[in-house]
């Protein structure tokens, strides 16, 4: 399959993945309850690692290891940036966490493998040219 579409469309797909993301992740994940929370993190993180890689791959262009090495970086930071939102979360709903221990072992274990994961999708898709913007011609 090859997605082949404007820039803007990419964009707003991606902007709409990561916002999905967010949302599912504020109405589902600690105000349902404490155990369905992890389960809806793992979906946040893979919408945002989708719209990583609609972001990453048409800018790759011929340059898989500068997309993977993108998605890497990218999807380490949105590991952070999920446990922060993680954290916020659980301590409004009246949870009891150690905010730092959770956001340490999310930034230096669950975001180099996520990343890793991400940057090679990036890398293959890149040297497969299956996502790619609209040529300027033909719009």
């Amino acid at each position: 399959m090859q997605i082949v579409a404007p820039r803007r469309t990419l964009t707003l797909a991606a902007a709409c993945l990561i916002g999905a993301g967010v949302l599912i992740q504020w109405l589902l994940g600690y105000r349902l309850n404490a155990g369905s929370a992890p389960m809806v993190e793992i979906v946040a993180l893979v919408l945002y690692g989708a719209a990583i890689v609609l972001m990453t791959v048409p800018q790759g262009r011929g340059r898989p290891l500068m997309a993977a090495g993108l998605g890497f970086i990218l999807m380490c930071w949105a590991v952070h940036l999920n446990a922060r939102l993680s954290v916020f979360l659980e301590t409004e709903a009246g949870g009891q966490v150690i905010a730092a221990h959770r956001i340490l072992l999310a930034t230096l274990f669950a975001a180099p493998l996520c990343g890793l994961i991400v940057g090679v999708i990036a890398g293959v898709l890149v040297r497969g040219d299956r996502i790619r913007f609209t040529p300027k011609g033909a719009a």
